[in-house]
């Protein structure tokens, strides 16, 4: 019978899947090549060793379970079943396995498992089940990166995301996924990844040995020893390039169609978990934004005055002749009117400043936190006389050219003994501040913190 038995061990070491023979407690008797691949391990190494020591711990349990319920399964497959294993590098793949109990002519008293290697498709069910999830884009697009490492693409997969433009785009991707190059080679120049943003179109690499590549990338994917990539856009639904997916090979090679279904079917999710994320920003951008006037409401402001730890100093800003500007022409002018005042407060502050619309006539300027020092007062009082000037000049709405003030009171983010205030209490202050220059001389500023009583 030993022959009977060589030749079933042949015949599972033939099979296209993974296969393995274990014994009742779990200890590997035999294992076939396609395992070997898939948890990079020796056929020699694997040996007498616990099956359980490649199991993901979050389902050691469940597969205990099913190692305890073997004997109900007589004569029956047992399976399939998903589970994750993990491989030398600490990575976890799911698998789906089916178990049976071992033939007479194996002579073992024990189980034959058959492993699939993961697909694109079973990673791609998970980030959908992310996205169902509601979890952070991080994360869910860090389950599709994984796809490239997945059955048919076998690779190492990567997500460039697109940031906003910068001026010298010194950092123009953030990196989701493994990146095996040089970190340098991210946001190099002249690299396919930033070609595929350029010019929005595929920029696959069959051969980095072959002419049409950068001479950096050439190298650092020689050096990695991935002379295969293919590079694909992900696109906003507006034709922003929002993101590149890439998949690394270990070997030359082109794109089959196999390939491209599932490459596919990865952009398409990308696409749309990043689309799903850019919506979600605007809306919460747009809850923080006071429709007319474009400039910050007061949600976002009290959220502010919640999180602020800095001690800014702060302006408030009150108009002057406002409800006559309603009573007389109308609120739709009076609306207009407020849309100029926010666009002038906006254009006259400093870069770092923000500005808020409290309420229906009045403006606060949070100021940027690096406004310290002994000329800081000088300079609030400056911005705040900026800031009046801009809007006290006629404003033209329609065939009406409507003048009015302002008065602004000022505090800084610490009392003059060096006291710190929360942003809640520097608000209060400046608002007192207002109330005291509006009743001595409108149309003024005062300082709260300062000699000056009122700066008319």
């Amino acid at each position: 019978m030993e022959w009977v038995r060589e030749k079933s061990f042949l015949l599972i070491d033939v099979m296209p899947v993974a296969m393995f023979v274990i014994d009742k407690v779990a200890n590997i008797v035999y294992a076939n090549q396609r395992l070997v691949d898939m948890v990079g391990i020796s056929s020699d190494e694997l040996l007498g060793r616990s099956a359980f020591e490649f199991i993901d711990p979050r389902d050691t349990e469940f597969a205990l379970n099913l190692l305890d319920a073997g004997d109900e399964y007589h004569g029956s497959i047992m399976g399939p079943s998903r589970i994750r294993y993990v491989d030398p590098t600490g990575e976890y793949h799911h698998s789906q396995f089916w178990a049976y109990e071992c033939p007479p002519e194996l002579g073992v008293s024990g189980y034959v498992i058959t492993l699939t290697a993961e697909s694109v498709r079973d990673v791609l069910a998970t980030a959908v089940a992310a996205v169902a999830a509601d979890e952070p884009l991080e994360s869910t697009l860090a389950a599709i990166a994984t796809s490239g490492r997945a059955a048919p693409l076998d690779g190492i997969g990567t997500i460039l995301v697109v940031e906003p433009a910068l001026r010298t785009h010194a950092k123009r991707f953030r990196t989701v996924g493994r990146w095996p190059l040089d970190d340098e080679l991210i946001n190099a120049s002249g690299t396919p990844w930033r070609q595929c943003v350029v010019a929005g179109q595929l920029q696959d690499i069959a051969d980095c040995a072959l002419p049409g590549i950068d001479d950096r990338t050439r190298a650092g994917m020689a050096a990695a020893g991935l002379p295969a990539a293919w590079v694909r856009p992900v696109f906003y639904a507006s034709g922003e390039v929002a993101a590149v997916f890439i998949v690394w090979r270990r070997a030359p090679s082109l794109v089959s169609p196999n390939h491209e279904a599932h490459l596919s079917e990865a952009i398409r999710l990308s696409h749309l978990v990043l689309e799903q994320a850019r919506h979600r920003a605007e809306l919460e951008a747009a809850a923080h934004r006071d429709a007319l006037t474009g400039v910050q409401n007061r949600a976002s402001l009290n959220d502010r005055i919640e999180h602020d730890t800095g001690h800014p100093s702060a302006l408030f800003i009150d108009l002057d002749q406002f409800k006559a500007v309603n009573d007389t022409f109308g609120h739709s002018v009076g609306d207009e009117v407020i849309a100029h005042v926010g666009r002038r407060i906006s254009a006259a502050v400093r870069r770092g400043d923000d500005v808020y619309r409290s309420g229906g006539d009045e403006f606060v300027v949070v100021c940027a936190p690096n406004f310290d020092g002994p000329h800081a007062a000088d300079d609030l009082l400056v911005l705040a006389h900026r800031i009046v000037d801009r809007i006290a000049q006629p404003f033209e709405c329609g065939e009406h050219r409507i003048r009015i003030g302002a008065t602004i009171g000022i505090a800084a983010g610490r009392s003059p003994t060096g006291v710190p205030r929360s942003l809640e209490e520097t608000i209060c202050v400046a608002d007192r501040a207002m109330y005291v220059a509006k009743e001595r001389c409108p149309g003024s500023v005062h300082h709260a913190d300062t000699q000056n009583q009122i700066d008319c």
